[in-house]
């Protein structure tokens, strides 16, 4: 694989010019950040969480338009999609997060859109119209996020409907791989001042980068639209109302999962067959490599997903009096969805199919409603609330394409079906006291969380193994329904140091509740389930705006203890049968630094890393795995864990520098980019994959601001380009001993992409 190091030169660079003297500066302050982290609007600076913010000017620099477009934007953050599955979005912040998407277990990073509580991974990689922020918050939230925050959280908040005025924007975006982006907006005033509605349309396509020789489509196809209503009302001084409804369509491919390394020598290597095998670019032969494909053969026909979303967002705000607010949040979200999670589609089975070929259709609906309560006085500042959610959800697995197994085409034999309700009541007051010079803040919070799960099985099949055989595993039909609550504290204690410097320090704890598996193949198993898992964190914290404010510097030290890891394990014949399991211990330790400098008034320079030291307490893991020969059909089976928690990389860091230059037509930015990570593994049971070590290079040129005359609107066109050196990384990589048995002796490997670049043109009237 291809490995450039342009990092460490625009590492150093950066850091050149970070060491001009301040006497030679002539730039000027920084601009102030807000965030609603705390639910309420404050800077950036103030509160004391380590949290990472892109405003709309930072997200088009970096070509962010969807969740995936995060990734490796934030050290000790981790965003891909789960291999196999395009359109389902697995979330890690400092080593924590889910690893196996089902809809029996949650994730492990809140993910909240206008602050509606978003339960499902599936179908989260939706494009956004018009964002005003995306707010990254770094470590537990359990006090004000829920049950589901153990990593972190991640807000997406878009621009309201504005009645200040008339808004027209009209977006084009070609690029190479026939990329093709249209966004269409319009904003337009009902009442002047009081009331607004904004439509927004985009349509998205990119080709696939993998040429499929067999049957169906590409390997990597994006195809995606979506509509955003929104509708806002002041309806006096003290209340405002704003409602959105949002609708998506993705009808992705599945990325290429190739096989990396083949062993004929392996005990069951006979039965992958590699007919009719993948060519490299002169037609030569190729079983499988750990070099990035561009041509494959699909055994199984290679078909586009079909992901529909319809969502409705009601929030309304009552400022009761000077001190005190009223909000109300309302969420109702829907997914249907088919999608082809397709494993090594070009290493045949006897000739007959794909390792792992499963057609899913999934339906999945939630409601969310939060109210909360903010006041503030001169010494209290505080929040309190209740949070109700519930969701219903169902998926069935139809099975090879093809009709193997002994399964006709499109039958409908893997069902799981869940429905869960959350009910939680939180609280947080902040102390200022008079007394300390107002310059010390202590902060209470607490959330207590109230919970019940509930899931049907109905394995009504009877398994095969690789190469067509019966493998033993008997049909059967099961219930799981489980309770959990849940008392988290946090406790906060913020200095500052002068009007533009504070240090802090907090314990805080969350939880994720417990659950069940959809791919158990046990009865006892899917009864039992899996316990909840919780997670200690105290952390340290430093913030500063320095040299007049021309300098913003932020760090975080942070040690976290987990207790009751959920982890997946693979307790049937193949890798993906599968249940969960709890792990006693498990412990992370690392650092965040954020730096940010107005080098000139012209030049701004950005640096961030992560680090990350995580491990578990024991060495191996034991759980029960199928055996035909016991007299229940379990024995014990024991795996050997990693050294490391699954994509925690030790080292993660990111360089940008923004130049921009007044000019009498406009203005002309440039930005140049760069993220780094050192080699992480994928999984937690050896033996497992590793994503090798990456350097990825971005870049935007931009001319903004060209004016069409007076009353005309302005003009921006942008040039941008991602992974401009081409390099070959993995976003996937998954190796289990079942793997080594059919001779596939380095696993499963899913790239990224390569490189892409294009042209935005954007029309804005104001």
């Amino acid at each position: 694989m291809k490995q450039q190091h342009f990092w460490p030169t625009l590492f150093s660079t950066s850091f050149s010019l970070l060491a001009l003297s301040t006497n030679a500066w002539s730039a000027p302050a920084l601009e102030e950040v807000f965030v609603t982290a705390e639910k309420r609007m404050e800077s950036l600076q103030d509160v004391p969480i380590s949290i990472v913010a892109f405003n709309q000017e930072a997200l088009e620099n970096l070509g962010i338009s969807d969740i995936k477009d995060l990734a490796a934007q934030v050290p000790n953050v981790q965003i891909g999609e789960f291999t196999g599955s395009p359109t389902t979005v697995r979330l890690f912040i400092r080593g924590v997060g889910q690893g196996d998407v089902q809809i029996t277990q949650d994730p492990s990073v809140a993910l909240y859109m206008d602050g509606v509580y978003i339960g499902s991974s599936v179908g989260t990689a939706f494009e956004t119209a018009d964002l005003q922020r995306i707010e990254v918050l770094r470590g537990p939230q359990g006090t004000l996020y829920g049950r589901n925050a153990t990593g972190g959280a991640i807000n997406i908040i878009t621009r309201e409907a504005d009645p200040g005025g008339l808004r027209v924007k009209q977006n084009f975006n070609v690029g190479n791989l026939d990329l093709f982006r249209s966004t269409s907006l319009v904003n337009v005033p009902i009442k002047e001042d009081v009331a607004a509605v904004k439509l927004a349309y985009t349509n998205y396509s990119r080709d696939g980068w993998v040429d499929n020789l067999g049957n169906g489509d590409k390997f990597g196809i994006e195809d995606r639209e979506t509509f955003t209503g929104d509708f806002h009302w002041t309806i006096n001084d003290t209340q405002e109302l704003n409602y959105q409804y949002g609708q998506s369509a993705i009808k992705d491919t599945s990325r290429l999962s190739q096989a990396l390394g083949f062993n004929r020598q392996a005990p069951a290597a006979g039965l992958v067959v590699f007919e009719n095998p993948a060519v490299d670019a002169n037609g030569v032969p190729v079983e499988a490599t750990d070099d990035r494909l561009r041509r494959a053969t699909a055994f199984d026909e290679q078909q586009k997903g079909d992901v529909q979303i319809h969502a409705h967002t009601l929030n309304y705000e009552w400022q009761i009096d000077d001190m005190l607010t009223f909000k109300s949040i309302s969420g109702y979200r829907d997914v249907n969805a088919f999608t082809q999670n397709s494993q090594v589609p070009t290493a045949s089975l006897q000739g007959i199919y794909s390792i792992t070929n499963g057609l899913q259709d999934t339906s999945f609906n939630q409601f969310t409603q939060e109210f909360q309560l903010l006041g503030e006085t001169d010494t209290l500042t505080w929040v309190g609330g209740l949070f109700y959610y519930e969701d219903e959800g169902e998926e069935t697995n139809n099975g090879n394409s093809n009709g193997s197994e002994g399964i006709p085409p499109g039958q409908k034999f893997d069902y799981t079906s869940t429905e869960n309700t959350s009910l939680a009541a939180f609280g947080q007051v902040t102390w200022t006291p008079p007394q300390l010079g107002d310059s010390w803040h202590f902060t209470l919070g607490a959330r207590y969380s109230d919970d019940n799960r509930k899931a049907f099985r109905d394995n009504n099949r009877v398994s095969f193994g690789f190469g067509g055989a019966p493998n033993g595993i008997p049909a059967f039909q099961a219930n799981y329904d489980q309770d959990f609550s849940k008392f988290n504290p946090g406790f906060t204690i913020d200095h500052d140091l002068n009007a533009n410097s504070n240090v802090y320090a907090k314990v805080v704890t969350a939880y994720k509740a417990g659950g069940t598996s959809q791919r158990s193949t046990n009865l006892i198993n899917f009864e039992q389930g899996f316990e909840p898992e919780e997670l200690t964190s105290y952390e340290i914290g430093y913030k500063a705006d320095l040299a007049d404010s021309r300098v913003r510097l932020n760090g975080a030290l942070f040690y976290m203890d987990y207790s009751d890891y959920q982890q997946s394990v693979p307790t049937g014949n193949n890798p993906g049968e599968r249940d969960f399991v709890n792990i006693d211990s498990a412990d992370v330790k690392g650092l965040e630094l954020d730096l940010t400098v107005a080098v000139t008034d012209q030049l701004t320079s950005t640096v961030s890393y992560g680090y990350l030291n995580s491990g578990f307490g024991p060495d191996t893991i034991t759980y029960l795995g199928l055996d035909a020969s016991s007299p229940t059909g379990l024995s014990p089976r024991t795996d050997q864990l990693t050294d490391d928690l699954a994509l925690a990389p030790k080292h993660s860091a990111t360089v940008a520098l923004d130049y921009t230059h007044s000019l009498p037509y406009g203005s002309f930015n440039a930005n140049i980019n760069a993220q780094y990570q050192n080699k992480t593994n994928s999984g937690v049971n050896e033996p497992t994959g590793y994503l090798d070590k990456r350097t990825l290079l971005g870049a935007t040129l931009s001319l903004s601001g060209i004016q069409l005359g007076a009353g005309y609107g302005e003009l921006k066109v942008l040039l941008w380009g991602k992974n401009l050196t081409d390099e070959e990384y993995f976003i996937g990589n998954i190796r289990q001993s079942g793997f080594d048995l059919l001779g596939l002796s380095y696993g499963v490997g899913t790239f990224g992409d390569p490189r892409t670049y294009g042209i935005t043109l954007e029309y804005e009237y104001l």
